[in-house]
């Protein structure tokens, strides 16, 4: 079993190595629509970044491809999930411990959180179909969804490419590292996607969070000419 999911991973890799840009909107866009694949998505973007660095793909269509088939596959899943996905949640939910209750308090915390849970959720590895799917239950606006999903993946997409094109020529001795092991490749991932979430969330947290975190109101003083 193990030797057939690796000759199935080194057919996909080819495939991406040969096809190029339409293999990375297949891959991508059937990935984003629920498809499991063997391998993520983010190491198709990888590849494309080395090829990138080979100076056999452009990068700005690595990127406008990815953005764009993520965005229409997360859009996809989003509405299977909002037609059809409330009612199976009905049906079965009270077997994943989803009551009725429990569902309408998720509807109100993505009505006030959307647009940050979507944008660093989904930056997350294995967390970026999870949240589609609960955007698309929870009927979050699909308007708050689109702009969000688009934003953060031209933030994933930037962050995977880059890393391909940053490896160089290490690329196929890293990669042959990272089958071996594939937590050394969901590590690297994780601290990657977390410096720059972190990044963002703090030079961002005054308007996705006013609550929590106020502006400082500006010095009338200055302003007053009798002071």
């Amino acid at each position: 079993m193990l030797d057939f999911f690796i000759r199935l991973q080194d057919a996909l890799l080819a495939f991406l190595d040969h096809s190029q840009y339409v293999g990375l909107t297949l891959y991508v866009f059937f990935e984003e629509a629920g498809v499991p694949w063997p391998i993520p998505a983010e190491t198709a973007i990888v590849l494309m970044g080395y090829q990138v660095y080979l100076g056999v793909a452009n990068p700005w269509f690595v990127v406008g491809i990815t953005v764009g088939a993520a965005t229409a596959g997360a859009c996809v899943l989003y509405w299977v999930a909002r037609l059809g996905g409330r009612r199976l949640l009905h049906r079965w939910g009270r077997f994943l411990h989803v009551t009725p209750s429990r569902l309408t308090r998720m509807e109100h915390w993505f009505d006030r959180y959307a647009a940050p849970a979507i944008i660093f959720g989904r930056l997350i590895p294995g967390f970026r179909i999870v949240v589609t799917l609960v955007a698309g239950v929870t009927r979050a606006n699909f308007w708050v969804f689109l702009p969000s999903a688009a934003l953060s993946a031209l933030v994933w997409s930037l962050i995977y490419m880059s890393l391909g094109w940053g490896l160089g020529g290490e690329y196929e001795r890293v990669v042959n590292t990272v089958r071996g092991d594939p937590r050394i490749g969901f590590g690297v991932a994780i601290g990657v996607i977390a410096v720059v979430a972190g990044w963002l969330l703090y030079r961002l947290r005054g308007r996705l969070f006013p609550r929590w975190f106020p502006r400082p109101a500006p010095n009338t003083s200055e302003l007053d000419p009798k002071g």
